[in-house]
């Protein structure tokens, strides 16, 4: 990689770093949110009566939260590690082969741990 190149991926990473710390404080209030909602307000869980099928739209509007929350907690996690990845100088290089990702792809889905030919070889 040139000096030139270098540097510009250096300037882009940091451009990804400023998406990537952006994305988690919008994960985290979003999380922030959903948890006050799903507990009324008062930092509990929202209890459900003796006869579940009498309360069944209270319970799929709890579930339907539950999922929510559970994909941005997942969502917030890879956030994380991508921002670990970075801090320890780990971030862009392809879990698999050892290469650098593709800045476009980093650009795209910052918390890739692929390049494209492992990914495609790998279908997950």
């Amino acid at each position: 990689m040139t000096e030139t190149s270098s540097a510009t991926r250096e300037r882009d990473l940091a451009e990804i770093r400023a998406q990537v710390e952006g994305e988690r404080d919008r994960l985290s209030r979003e999380l922030t949110r959903l948890r006050g909602d799903a507990s009324g307000g008062t930092g509990k869980e929202a209890p459900f009566h003796e006869h579940p099928t009498e309360h069944a739209g209270e319970m799929e509007e709890h579930e339907r939260l539950l999922a929510i929350r559970e994909n941005l907690e997942q969502m917030n996690a890879q956030c994380q590690e991508a921002l670990g990845r970075l801090d320890r100088g780990e971030y862009g290089i392809c879990r698999s082969c050892g290469k650098e990702i593709d800045i476009e792809r980093l650009k795209a889905l910052p918390y890739a741990t692929r390049c494209i030919p492992c990914k495609e070889a790998r279908r997950d």
